[in-house]
């Protein structure tokens, strides 16, 4: 089997602090040239064996732990994954019984974590809950009124507590002041916009870099001069350009050079991810982000048109400003000197660069039944291949 037959997503976990703690693996099976986001436990765990013995496990959890499902025939088979790089997420439907919490034990003897999913205020998981190290609660599905019992009634097993299906900042405020430890969900894939709010100098000054480097009339000589002029930022910039990524026998020493041989588009979109570095109050995982974004819409233009691969990454880059500056991404726009094209891209996910932008953005947050799969089939793009593209995306990202 090869590792692009299996659709792979993964979705951060956050602790208190918005740091990122770890991965939920999501593996998905693909039938002919459609994808197929439902399937039952032998095709769940068929799938999951598969992208485990097929893909590269570390570079696609960044090290981190990986939250993985575990249906009630998986619990059956011996685990052949590192009990420091992977929590057992044990899936809601699971029958707990004796048979069930006797394997459970077993694994924690090993050394694994268990977590349970979409935990619910039943007497039924009473007797598992003392064999359990991290419980995640399912916001939509626990009544706000009901929130505080069930939070107050699992602090007594001294569990770590999860907020998962966070989906505004109203939600993860409320959890965080419950105590709540670790936090999932699409709020925190887009964390908090507070419109309205005044940028810090140090966010006006790299949103002034950004506009400064994207400007249509930045030509090569303009473009090195500003880079130039902020060391850390030609310091970085020329430490990507000599990386493993590109594999170049000679080392490239000038910025100049760089922007020769690389080409201005190229360095004026990595540039401008390099800039957003400088934000110190924000997350690695955000720069990461961005970057496997920008990465993956040109993957899919060298598939789609490959003339306009500089202006996919542009849109891949660029979708993350909300996140980095908290601010809405169509006021942060009104700021750039970006093509129109682009901002309907960005914003309305307008044309082929939008698509690109709409599938990376889905593949990512898991919600693979809202990607527009027929118009990608009618591009001659499967489901696999966005699978292996962003797969590829994310593994060059972490090797930069």
């Amino acid at each position: 089997m090869q590792k692009n037959d299996v659709l792979l997503a993964r979705q951060p976990i956050y602790d208190r602090n918005r740091t990122l703690h770890g991965y939920e693996l999501l593996f998905r099976n693909s039938v002919q040239n459609k994808a197929e986001i439902t399937c039952n436990d032998v095709a769940t765990s068929s799938v999951l064996l598969n992208a485990f013995t097929e893909t590269d496990f570390e570079e696609v959890t960044n090290n981190l732990p990986a939250f993985v499902n575990f249906s009630a025939e998986l619990l059956d088979q011996p685990p052949f994954f590192d009990p420091e790089n992977v929590v057992i997420e044990i899936l809601e439907d699971v029958d707990i019984n004796k048979k069930v919490i006797e394997r459970i034990l077993q694994l924690r003897k090993k050394g694994y974590v268990i977590a349970l999913d979409d935990y619910a205020l039943e007497p039924k998981y009473k007797p598992l809950l003392p064999h359990i190290d991290i419980v995640k609660v399912d916001l939509p599905a626990t009544p706000r009124n009901k929130l505080q019992q069930v939070v107050s009634y699992l602090r007594q097993f001294k569990l770590t507590l999860l907020a998962e299906k966070v989906e505004t900042p109203k939600e993860f405020k409320l959890c965080h002041e419950l105590g709540f430890d670790l936090f999932q969900g699409y709020f925190l894939a887009r964390p908090e916009i507070v419109k309205g709010r005044k940028m810090e100098t140090s966010e006006l000054s790299v949103l002034h870099l950004i506009a400064e480097v994207q400007s249509p009339e930045t030509d090569i000589k303009k473009l090195v001069e500003v880079i130039a002029r902020d060391p850390m930022l030609s310091f970085k910039l020329l430490k990507l350009v000599n990386s493993a990524a590109f594999r170049r026998s000679k080392k490239i020493e000038s910025i100049k050079n760089a922007v020769l041989v690389l080409g201005i588009s190229r360095v004026k979109g990595w540039a401008s991810l390099l800039a957003l570095s400088k934000l110190s109050n924000k997350p690695e995982a955000l720069q990461e982000t961005a970057f496997i974004r920008a990465l993956a819409c040109e993957k899919i233009a060298e598939r789609l048109s490959p003339n306009l691969r500089d202006s996919f990454y542009t849109v891949g880059l660029l979708s993350s400003l909300d996140a980095f500056f908290n601010q809405p991404l169509e006021t942060i726009l009104k700021e750039l000197p970006i093509d129109d094209t682009l901002k309907k891209a960005l914003t309305q996910h307008e044309g082929l660069p939008g698509l690109a932008l709409n599938t990376t953005l889905n593949f990512e947050q898991s919600k693979l039944d809202s990607i527009d799969w027929t118009k990608l089939a009618s591009m001659n793009l499967t489901p696999s291949d966005i699978n292996s593209i962003y797969y590829q995306a994310s593994g060059l990202a972490q090797s930069t």
